[in-house]
């Protein structure tokens, strides 16, 4: 009787394991909220520069300032997302199946292109979003997302 395990498992396995899904998490990018204060802050400072009237300045100056803050706070409060790719290039967004995924790397931005019945969608992933590692998973995971065409679509 033996009294050792063995240290490795069997290698003759009959088939090979199927990829895991990827299971990612999109959170509101703090990167993108301090754009936005940028832009608006820059804003400001083009009306000051403009040629506009002192008093249109004056009176644009808090609609400016008003809209910067309410796009980051909308962006603030963005819920966090969770992101589900299978192996069979099927995308899940929050448990609901996307109709027609595309995935889009713009430099170090990696945006994710759907469609919601007639709206398209989008969700960005910032570099403070998403690390390396999932980066990596992503762009693997994303050569399952390529939609080929159907050999019948293509001219005779």
């Amino acid at each position: 009787m033996r009294n050792s395990t063995p240290s490795s498992s069997r290698s003759g396995s009959s088939r090979p394991a199927e990829p895991l899904p990827l299971r990612l998490a999109w959170r509101p990018s703090i990167l993108l909220q301090g754009a936005l204060a940028s832009i608006g802050l820059c804003a400001c400072i083009a009306l000051w520069l403009s040629e506009l009237p002192l008093i249109a300045t004056v009176c644009a100056m808090p609609f400016v300032i008003a809209a910067s803050l309410r796009r980051i706070a909308i962006e603030r409060r963005a819920p966090v997302r969770a992101l589900v790719i299978d192996a069979a290039g099927a995308a899940q967004l929050d448990g609901v199946v996307l109709d027609t995924p595309q995935l889009e790397w713009r430099g170090p931005l990696a945006i994710l292109r759907w469609r919601d019945g007639r709206r398209a969608r989008r969700l960005l992933w910032w570099p403070d979003t998403l690390p390396p590692p999932a980066r990596r998973e992503l762009r693997l995971a994303a050569s399952a997302l390529v939609t080929r065409p159907t050999p019948d679509s293509m001219a005779p």
